[in-house]
């Protein structure tokens, strides 16, 4: 499957940086937000304890926020993941659909925040309603059919679920969707509503998908398959007036007889290409008939000029192979390097370790295997599941999250270290929705 029309037009518009400020021109440690400065800030919840963290990249400090002190704040509800705008001053929440309340998109702004004291005044400025309590998730049904791929249960959701927030650059949108069902969500940033376009369904493409990632220009859009069996990357044209997103086609990993499945993220490297990481091992009741083989866990380099896939790192079966060792479920590009967190969450086990792994990427199209940080060497003793990862706008520091093993860890890009370790004991236990400042996702 390729693109149904050539991006010719727009990739030839050249990016631009969407902010002048750098992150360590400003005084962290001050007691207010900076307004109309990016912030070094990163935002996530808790799947357990349903808290807000916030975390200061540059000072390490943490503020720990108990949402139902904010006036206004719906009860307790499962939250799922964040956004917070670069100035540091809008916060955006999402939250799961229970019996007793509908998913909400909350958008709460920061009058001011203190973090040698830990604290951070914040004003719920709109709750948007979603859809109706008790909305049943939109899941195709799936079972294993052998002993290497699982269905594991928390995959299932038994409600709508909104994920994947991400800014449109050079526009007052931001998106999510809800990879429960195929609705995909929009907000207004200039009146924090949901917007006239919302919600968008594009039957084909918007089911199951974790996110619309937009390139630096905010002309094209990439949508994962965040689900078993779902084998292509879907391409957008954004309208940045309206907020519409246009279908322009699918780019397959892989063809009909063998193609890798189930792309939690995408991370792009400029105008045309990005990358992204595929996570199923094998085969479902879903897989085609026609399918001879599921590629087990790769990353893919993606040309959405010529609508194309390209497999550029395979599967190894050793902590110390020179490829994929555990389902990658993101990856960042800095600083000439790609970067997975590699998670243990699909097969008959959950949970025992996580990675994170580290390749040159000077020819885009032959990574080199650098190292693999470790749990107990690198990383602390009993780490799992390396989840997310979120870049500091400067490029410096990737902030990674476990929301397994209760983790969020700074890896400083110049040496490939863990810099700071936030976990446990800090308080965090399942933080999840990790998001920083100034990035678009």
């Amino acid at each position: 499957m390729v693109l149904t029309e050539k991006l010719d037009r727009l990739i030839g518009i050249a990016a631009v940086c969407l902010l002048a400020f750098s992150a360590g021109t400003l005084n962290a440690s001050g007691p207010t937000v900076y307004n109309k400065y990016l912030q070094p800030v990163v935002t996530a919840i808790d799947y357990h304890t349903r808290v807000i963290y916030l975390f200061n990249y540059e000072n390490d400090k943490l503020i720990i926020v108990d949402p139902q002190s904010i006036n206004g704040w719906p009860g307790d509800v499962p939250l799922q993941h964040t956004a917070v705008l670069p100035e540091g001053d809008m916060i955006y929440i999402t939250s799961d659909n229970t019996q007793d309340h509908p998913s909400y998109i909350i958008a709460l702004k920061a009058l001011d925040i203190d973090w040698d004291a830990g604290t951070i005044a914040l004003n719920l400025e709109s709750l948007m309603v979603a859809d109706s309590p008790n909305t049943p998730g939109e899941l195709p049904f799936v079972e294993p059919v052998n002993n290497v791929q699982d269905v594991p249960n928390w995959l299932i959701g038994r409600g709508t679920q909104i994920h994947g927030n991400t800014f449109l650059p050079y526009s007052d949108f931001m998106y999510m969707t809800e990879f429960t069902s195929d609705r995909v969500r929009v907000v207004d940033l200039k009146t924090n509503q949901l917007a006239s376009v919302d919600p968008i369904v594009i039957p084909g493409y918007t089911e199951q998908t974790h996110g619309i990632n937009f390139n630096r220009s905010g002309t094209i859009g990439l949508g994962t398959g965040y689900f078993f069996d779902n084998s292509v990357i879907d391409v957008y044209k954004p309208n940045r007036e309206t907020g519409e997103l246009h279908a322009v086609g699918q780019i397959m990993l892989g063809d009909e007889k063998k193609h890798a499945a189930f792309t939690h993220f995408v991370y792009w490297l400029d105008e045309r290409y990005a990358v992204t990481a595929s996570m199923q091992f094998d085969k479902t009741s879903l897989t085609p008939a026609t399918t001879r083989q599921i590629i087990p866990p790769s990353v893919w380099l993606l040309d959405t000029f010529e609508g194309a896939a390209t497999k550029i790192l395979s599967q190894t079966n050793h902590p110390n192979g020179r490829g994929v060792f555990r389902s990658p479920s993101d990856l960042a590009v800095v600083n000439g390097k790609l970067y997975l967190a590699e998670e243990d969450t699909l097969d008959y086990s959950f949970g025992n370790d996580g990675y994170i792994s580290v390749f040159d990427l000077t020819d885009r199209e032959k990574p080199r295997f650098l190292k693999r940080l470790k749990p107990g060497e690198d990383l602390p003793a009993g780490y799992a599941v390396a989840h997310t990862i979120s870049p500091t706008p400067d490029n410096r520091y990737l902030i990674i999250a476990s929301w397994v093993s209760g983790y969020v860890l700074k890896l400083d890009t110049y040496t490939d270290t863990i810099a700071k370790v936030w976990g446990p004991s800090d308080g965090l236990v399942k933080p999840h929705g990790i998001f920083a400042a100034g990035g678009n996702r």
